[in-house]
């Protein structure tokens, strides 16, 4: 299974291209990039741009914005709800208004108007005198409400990417880069760079051209939202884009980049997509897309700000819905073999469920389809998400009799139908979905870029992979592969649906992350992974992000390892007693808690643990899975126990030391914060911290961004106090810790000893 190609068969222009590394070349190389496309891939100044007038139709549409802006004729952008619709929307608008044009916009509302045009909407801007109605992310499906448009007198300019249907819309001008032949690397656009090469043109007539690069920000961002394949165009607008979103200068991002709590000078596309979007998408998901197209719009950071805050707090609205609806979706799956999923309950946030379906995706590997009704009792709708090789929009398609509306692409897709039809939808749908899986589960070989042992799994490596980014939907993150690696510990991070690993291989320790990968249970097998870095106190790591873990066909020839600590000694006591500290040659020093005053040497948390000797406990971790963890990554043989006795903690005075380190937070580092952070400081669990956090969320005495990865955005507000009393699972948890604590505080040396091997 190792690749094939070695530094004799590689090219010398993929080498000269990425500065000589053999790592870089053979990903380049085994991706399928052309030498003819290496400089402009790599460099998006040594890229060719598209010309807008390649886009079929574009100078027709060019001609009638035009027309109607000589007349000063009342112009309406109509886009669309997610943050494709909602950039476009934005930026045709600036460009509109920057030629003093009478401009207004319509983003659709998700729950009562539905996605693309809608008839009573057209009455209504023809009440308000729009002469001209320009389509962004959306009207290629539209055909009857076109139609309306024109036959009350208005013109229609249509800007989209969405497939073709069998017959067009009577648009007066249509710009879509599905009309581009197959293989043109613009075809696959989204709609806002679409938006952007009618604004391009438009501009280029008033001999205003270069200021169309003012709104490359927003392209980068609806590219990255859209999860359209990062080659090509789409590749080039966000190599542009990325610096200009990091400036920030535009009020609106300043202000996202803020709430969310991100770095912003090193904003990745990763940051992007998990961090700004859902802020984006929420609005009108929550609400009405209207709030992000106003955010995009502030000119003043005040302003931007207000509106930011509001994204925000929709975005945690919608996460805690979510978790709702993933859990009943999986409790809905229990005892049923892992096939395709498709799921129907009649109170499921529509607005969501793209979502939900997205992670069942990508927990299970399978197609997911699920599905709630609206307000009116008898139209269902859902969303779809598929897995590769299952093209879910020609499934659909197959369908299409049981259904009224349907639209997407390969990996997504949305649908509505009659609740009648619900029953014989979902049988079809199943037993297609069915084949198409058996069909592709078992082909080929395991796919990745590079057999890589986790000893060269180092932060150099990472910085040098990340020459090769922008990563995303069709360039996606270097997969690497190692056969044979053990997991030494695995236990629950943020929530009980994650796991923390230390994995070893050939005596290399790597901890490792496992998003949902809670039910995964393998012990010793084949890994595939990526790799990342954390920056934690100043310092960076190296931590593994797992894609699976492969149970390897035939029985390992090796036994798994164990973790072997060849002797215990005791100093417990040791600042009760009067003793001076206990120190060794090459100790790591485990420590969590308030700052040690007067301790000669430093002191390593759960997260920042390193190889040593011996491995010197001076507090008392709060569980055996960490503290199996933290001997893992220490590989010692010699144990120190140099931990007090501590009263137990009651969980009035847990929460009590959670509040005061984010009252410092709140203070001194801008309200900043990580669950990682909180756990050392306070010597709790990670999942000890969130009950916390939650409950003075919900007490109102907090306000927090819970956001991806751990990260947390924390303000303290006036209250009296907590009005409920802890929730059992705090009880129950700071319990089970002082019990491991009490147990650690008595055991003998020989029989921890005796237990951890």
């Amino acid at each position: 299974m190792k690749c094939s190609l070695n530094k004799r068969h590689i090219p010398a222009e993929y080498l000269h291209a990425v500065g000589g590394s053999e790592i870089l070349a053979r990903i380049l190389l085994k991706r399928g990039i052309t030498p003819g496309e290496l400089e402009g891939f790599l460099n998006w100044e040594k890229y060719t741009p598209t010309g807008p007038e390649e886009l079929p139709g574009l100078s027709r549409a060019v001609d009638i914005v035009k027309q109607a802006l000589d007349k000063g004729q009342k112009i309406c952008v109509y886009g669309d709800y997610d943050v494709d619709g909602v950039t476009s929307t934005v930026l045709l608008v600036s460009v509109l208004k920057l030629l003093n044009a009478d401009v207004i916009y319509k983003v659709p509302d998700r729950f009562k108007e539905g996605y693309g045009l809608n008839a009573g909407v057209i009455k209504k801007l023809w009440d308000r005198g729009v002469n001209l109605i320009i389509t962004c992310d959306c009207g290629i499906a539209n055909g009857d409400e076109i139609a309306l448009a024109r036959d009350l007198g208005m013109q229609v300019v249509v800007t989209d990417h969405h497939h073709l249907p069998p017959e067009l819309p009577g648009a007066d001008a249509i710009v879509n880069s599905q009309m581009l032949p197959d293989g043109h690397r613009a075809k696959y656009m989204p709609g806002v760079a679409v938006a952007y090469f009618l604004a391009q043109a438009l501009l280029e007539r008033y001999h205003r051209r270069r200021e169309a690069e003012q709104f490359i920000d927003l392209v980068a961002l609806g590219v990255i939202a859209d999860v359209v394949p990062l080659k090509g165009e789409n590749r080039y607008f966000v190599q542009r884009g990325l610096p200009e979103i990091r400036r920030a200068g535009r009020p609106g991002i300043a202000a996202l980049i803020e709430v969310a709590g991100l770095d912003r000078e090193n904003i990745t596309e990763e940051d992007i997509g998990f961090q700004m979007v859902p802020r984006l998408n929420a609005a009108g998901r929550m609400k009405t897309a209207r709030y992000a197209v106003e955010l995009l719009l502030s000119t003043g950071i005040d302003g931007a700000k207000k509106w930011a805050g509001i994204l925000d707090e929709l975005n945690q609205a919608r996460k805690q819905i979510g978790h709702r609806m993933l859990e009943e979706a999986e409790a809905m799956l229990q005892g049923e073999e892992t096939g395709p999923i498709v799921l129907f309950q009649p109170h499921w946030h529509h607005g969501i469920i793209g979502i939900t379906a997205g992670r069942l995706c990508e927990k299970y590997r399978v197609p997911v389809i699920l599905m709630g009704r609206k307000e009116d009792g008898q139209t269902v709708v859902g969303s779809a998400r598929s897995v590769e090789g299952i093209h879910i929009f020609e499934v659909l398609q197959q369908c299409g009799d049981y259904l009224d509306r349907y639209g997407g692409h390969a990996g997504a897709a949305g649908l509505s139908l009659h609740r009648d039809k619900l029953p014989a939808f979902t049988k079809i749908c199943k037993r297609i979905l069915t084949e198409k899986l058996a069909g592709i589960k078992g082909k080929g070989k395991i796919k990745y870029d590079l057999e890589m042992p986790l000893a060269q799994a180092t932060a150099e490596l990472f910085y040098q992979l990340q020459t090769l980014a922008p990563y995303g939907e069709g360039w996606p993150q270097p997969l690497l592969y190692c056969p044979g690696v053990n997991v030494l510990s695995a236990r629950f991070t943020t929530g009980k649906k994650h796991l923390r690993l230390v994995l070893e291989h050939r005596g290399q320790r790597v901890p490792a992350i496992h998003w949902w990968g809670a039910d995964s249970g393998v012990q010793q097998g084949d890994l595939l992974y990526s790799i990342a870095v954390n920056r934690w106190r100043g310092e960076e790591k190296v931590q593994l992000v797992v894609n699976e873990l492969i149970t390897p066909a035939a029985p390992p020839v090796n036994e798994r390892k164990t973790i072997f600590i060849q002797r215990v000694l005791d100093c417990r006591r040791w600042r009760e007693l009067g003793e001076k500290p206990p120190q060794f040659a090459g100790a790591v020093y485990f420590y969590e808690g308030l700052p040690l005053k007067d301790f000669p040497h430093p002191t390593a948390d759960r997260y920042s643990i390193t190889r040593a000797g011996h491995l010197v406990l001076l507090s008392c971790p709060p569980s055996n899975q960490i503290f199996k963890e933290i001997i893992a990554l220490s590989g010692a043989e010699n144990l120190v126990l140099a931990y007090s006795p501590l009263p137990d903690l009651s969980p009035a005075e847990c929460i009590k030391r959670v509040m005061s380190y984010i009252k410092y937070v709140d203070k001194k580092l801008g309200g900043k914060t990580t669950v990682f952070e909180l756990a050392a400081i306070t010597g709790q669990t990670e999942l000890l911290v969130m009950a916390v956090i939650r409950l003075l969320r919900d007490n109102g005495l907090l306000e927090v961004g819970i956001m991806e990865k751990g990260r947390l955005s924390v303000k303290l507000k006036r209250g009296a106090g907590l009005k409920t009393a802890p929730p059992v699972e705090i009880k129950d948890m700071l319990a089970e810790s002082s019990a491991y604590r009490r147990y650690m505080n008595n055991i003998t040396p020989e029989l921890l000893l005796k237990n951890i091997n």
